[in-house]
């Protein structure tokens, strides 16, 4: 059976990349905790998704300009778009949180407004998780080629992710193609569902499946849909109602 992954800290149950999120998901012991960093101007690594602060928080601009100042007097948003006492978080205000769980910690890196990924990214995050005793534990992730290629260079202890959709993999010859390339780069490989499903029997011939993730599995539909197929993990907002439906489909 498959792996259970709460991505973004289950972003639709509790506020996204919050810490908030982070100590329900350790609570609830899920497989995998799937987070997001940027790297500051100021020179920290924090915890969020887009590039921008908008979407999920009170401010606006561009990550980079936080400082750990303005980060904190933030607050972001839930959900339900209500807000929670909580600013951005940094990766190691997460990490007092997450090191003591048992799960694994799938860390993706992210471009800013330019589409570039910090270089400095890749080193900065492995150290703090080393540091933590994470190495073993910790997988670091990005759609971008290059970046996994560094994070292969520079952080050789680390496991590795490369995340694809039906956009992307048109833009690399198609999923073959892209399979092909990835697949001695990478310990996992994220497909999102639309794709996965579309390509089922691509990655299943090529053995894959059980290296792959799918993403994002939200509906009870999906959700029952890619029980039945049992990739390596199933990446989802909502896992608590994931792993219910899990169980269920044990127990019958």
């Amino acid at each position: 059976m498959s792996l259970v992954m709460a991505h973004r800290g289950a972003r639709d149950i509790w506020a996204e990349n919050s810490l908030l999120g982070f100590r329900e998901t350790v609570r609830h012991g899920f497989d995998g905790i799937e987070f997001d960093l940027h790297l500051t101007d100021a020179g920290e690594l924090v915890v969020i998704h887009d590039p921008t602060l908008e979407r999920t928080t009170t401010g606006t601009g561009p990550v980079r300009a936080l400082t750990p100042q303005s980060r904190k007097a933030l607050r972001l948003k839930g959900p339900d778009g209500a807000l929670i006492d909580e600013g951005v978080p940094s990766l190691e205000e997460a990490l007092e949180i997450l090191a003591p769980s048992g799960a694994d910690l799938f860390v993706e890196l992210k471009p800013d407004q330019s589409g570039t990924t910090d270089p400095r990214m890749v080193s900065m995050a492995a150290d703090m998780l080393r540091r933590r005793g994470l190495e073993s534990r910790a997988v670091l992730h990005a759609f971008d080629i290059a970046v996994v290629r560094d994070i292969r260079n520079h952080a050789p202890g680390f496991r590795r992710l490369i995340s694809v959709d039906r956009d992307w993999a048109g833009r690399q010859g198609g999923l073959e193609a892209f399979l092909h390339e990835v697949r001695d780069l990478v310990d996992v490989i994220g497909i999102h569902h639309e794709l996965f499903a579309a390509e089922f029997d691509l990655v299943e011939a090529m053995g894959l499946r059980s290296r792959c993730s799918a993403w994002t599995i939200n509906t009870p539909e999906l959700m029952r849909e890619w029980i039945g197929r049992a990739p390596g993990y199933l990446v989802s907002d909502n896992p608590v109602a994931l792993r219910r439906l899990m169980a269920e489909s044990v127990a019958a």
